[in-house]
């Protein structure tokens, strides 16, 4: 499939807040034409499945047109323990019908849920390295929840927008953070760790190709969590205080001290693989699938809302020198009117000077982060709490977090031989300052905080250089979500 020059929409919708970007594929390679980051309304998202597509499909829709986005095509993802399975397993080496067989089984042993009420695809990862007298071979596998995925789909069409694609968080971060930064050697491994809200995802990358999948279930909220406990403190007020006044303060971590364990080394008795992927969900009745070729096994027609044209189709695209790595979901919806943007963009592109805001409209007000801080805030008590004593009630939680990390790292590298050569730190939570110090002074490798937009050009009238930086660690899902047809073969 060839480059696509069309605009298009990556959408990644957190439990906590909705990023956007807007993309399109100008003379001198991708640009960014708007950016929206807006709260996640309450009530919407339980246990990261969405329960209230009509109230957040309209949320979206305020977010789109608060931003200046105009463009309906878009890509979102899919995410999160309970509903979304990312694997790779190892199977006897096999021809591509034997495989199309085989996973039939295979998707039995590795998924938790009723293999009729689920979308899935699979594709053999072909190695560089790999000998020909090899006698297995690495399968990519991915699995939805068909519920998920309608639901998805329903809240994009409220959102008046036209989805013509579903892909997984690992796939769409890696294609901003590896594929279009272009800096990545052949023989280089890179883990990308984003840290949001409910959940860490952690994936390790060889030769641009995912290796290792992990989603650890503690992330932002543990840390809100901790300091209301501590603090004896609403947990609005918990938030507050981590965003405005959150710091890590490495003498307090134990660096150079006792309080946390900065060695690594592989553990002495490595825990399976199947521990290491935390997908503990049920699953609901069985009904067959039939096998496509091309497509992989399609599950019986979802039921999206009438104005789906087509039916559904989740695949996997994800072959080497082509890092283009989609699951698609091709949906022709009605369309339905989104408001133009307020002004026409300027150029705004590294190395230049940062655009100067003016006006009452020089930062829209979803991109406030302050104010998303403080939706839910009420005074209650005491409020002059140090930055020590903060950072000593999230402490815990942090340490749990980077103990997460550290294990499956030792895990990866127990299992190739070697450790990845970087990190990049992503997520709400990566802007925490001086994690991505503490979290490379306990593995010993080097942590880069992302910025996915680094190589890209933005066009904004907007949106100053210094609110770009601060936004961007948040941005490597849409932003690979957006670019999906623009970069690759």
């Amino acid at each position: 499939m060839g480059k696509s020059s069309g605009a298009a929409v990556g959408i990644d919708i957190g439990s906590s807040l909705i990023k956007i970007v807007e993309a399109r594929l100008g003379r001198d390679g991708v640009q960014v034409t708007a950016i929206g980051i807006g709260p996640t309304p309450a009530g919407t998202i339980d246990n990261e499945m969405i329960v209230d597509p009509q109230a957040l499909g309209q949320a979206i829709k305020h977010l789109l047109a608060e931003s200046g986005i105009s463009c309906k095509r878009c890509v979102s993802s899919v995410a999160g323990q309970s509903s979304v399975v990312v694997r790779i397993i190892e199977v006897p080496k096999m021809t591509n019908q034997e495989l199309a067989e085989t996973m039939k089984w295979e998707v039995e042993r590795h998924v938790p849920f009723a293999a009729d009420e689920i979308m899935m695809d699979f594709l053999p990862i072909e190695h560089a390295e790999a000998s020909p007298d090899d006698q297995n071979m690495e399968v990519l596998l991915a699995v939805a929840q068909q519920e998920v995925i309608n639901t998805h789909i329903e809240t994009l069409f409220a959102a008046g927008l036209e989805p013509f694609a579903i892909d997984v968080e690992p796939l769409a971060i890696c294609r901003s953070l590896i594929d279009i930064v272009g800096e990545s050697s052949g023989e280089e491994a890179i883990a990308i760790i984003s840290i949001g809200a409910a959940v860490t995802e952690l994936g390790v990358y060889r030769n641009g190709l995912l290796a290792f999948p992990r989603t650890l279930p503690l992330a932002g909220n543990s840390l809100t969590n901790a300091v209301s406990e501590k603090l004896g403190i609403p947990e609005e007020e918990a938030e507050r205080l981590k965003r405005e006044q959150g710091i890590v303060l490495m003498d307090r971590a134990g660096i150079g001290g006792s309080s946390m364990d900065l060695s690594f080394a592989p553990p002495a008795a490595l825990p399976a693989e199947g521990d290491l992927t935390t997908v503990t969900e049920d699953g609901d009745d069985l009904e067959s699938m039939s096998f496509i070729p091309g497509l992989g096994f399609v599950p019986p027609q979802a039921s999206p809302p009438p104005s789906a044209q087509s039916d559904p189709d989740f695949d996997i695209d994800l072959a080497p020198q082509a890092p283009k790595r989609v699951l698609d979901f091709d949906l022709a919806p009605e369309e339905e009117s989104v408001p133009e943007p307020p002004k026409e963009a300027e150029a705004v592109s590294e190395p230049q000077e940062p655009v100067e805001n003016s006006g009452a409209n020089a930062e829209p007000e979803a991109f406030d982060l302050a104010s998303l801080s403080s939706l839910s805030h009420e005074e209650s008590g005491r409020t002059d709490f140090s930055q020590e004593e903060i950072f000593d009630a999230m402490l815990p939680a942090i340490s749990d977090i980077i103990t997460e990390i550290r294990q499956s790292i030792e895990y990866y590298s127990s299992r190739f031989q070697h450790q990845p050569d970087k990190i990049y730190l992503c997520g709400g939570t990566a802007k925490l300052k001086d994690l991505d110090k503490l979290i490379e002074a306990d593995l010993g490798i080097p942590v880069i905080l992302a910025n996915p937009l680094h190589n890209l050009t933005v066009l904004s009238r907007n949106l100053s250089e210094d609110y770009l930086d601060e936004v961007a660690p948040m941005l490597g899902v849409s932003v690979g979500l957006a670019i999906r047809d623009m970069i690759g073969e």
